[in-house]
């Protein structure tokens, strides 16, 4: 065992990290079809979680629905290039949503409940690479984060997310029209920065966030492959 202090937190850490499966499903307001993989995120990773499966949602809202009628204000160009990044690394040349990837190496149609417990399962039977420990703190208007990873290799990069937790959201047009929406793990903030064993990130703060309402999300991946080696989800502290 090993013990960690970040932030004045000690920490006590395993031989071996705990193995994880991180969801990214790629999801619209604008899509009639996401709501379904929007609930199915959210329950599937609690009932997962119950099991004792360590699970991370994130929904990454894209942009390219934002011209049928209704534009979605979760979306980000960041996110759809990030899932055009996925399509190209699968040789795949279809966009498409609700589109779920788990640890960065499978992918499957995000309403699928078999699909999310099979992919979930083989990914969670894997020791991960890389043990990743982090506190969070508010400084005026940013998230200051401090981690420490257990190897920093060249080939890696962090994820970093600020998530909304629980959305609810009104839908006046589009597909969704007159729709309430309910959304899981909201990503509102995003960034990549290189791995470091001990490091600190700062991201601004999401507008009209509350801070209960939300978890930051932190993630390696090998940058050719894709693979997600190591992920902690935390509050702020």
């Amino acid at each position: 065992m090993l013990s960690i202090t970040i932030g004045g937190v000690s920490f006590i850490t395993v031989e071996k990290p705990k193995p994880f499966a991180v969801v990214e499903l790629f999801t619209s307001e604008g899509c009639s079809s996401c709501p379904a993989a929007d609930d199915l995120l959210k329950e599937m990773t609690d009932i997962l979680q119950k099991e004792g499966k360590e699970v991370i949602g994130l929904s990454f809202h894209v942009t390219y629905w934002n011209k049928g009628g209704w534009e979605d204000p979760y979306s980000q160009e960041i996110f759809t290039e990030r899932q055009k990044t996925y399509v190209r690394s699968f040789n795949s040349y279809q966009f498409y949503t609700p589109q779920a990837v788990v640890n960065g190496e499978k992918e499957f149609i995000g309403s699928n409940p078999i699909a999310f417990r099979d992919e979930v399962t083989a990914a969670v039977s894997k020791t991960p690479a890389i043990e990743i420990i982090a506190t969070a703190k508010m400084k005026n208007d940013s998230l200051i984060v401090d981690y420490k990873s257990n190897k920093a290799p060249s080939s890696a990069v962090l994820n970093v997310a600020i998530v909304e937790t629980h959305v609810e959201h009104f839908i006046p047009r589009g597909e969704n029209k007159s729709r309430t929406l309910k959304h899981f793990n909201v990503v509102r903030n995003f960034s990549i920065s290189a791995l470091k064993v001990d490091g600190r990130i700062t991201l601004l703060w999401p507008d009209h966030l509350a801070a209960d309402n939300s978890s930051i999300v932190l993630y390696t991946q090998n940058v050719k492959s894709l693979k997600i080696t190591g992920a902690t989800q935390i509050k702020i502290n």
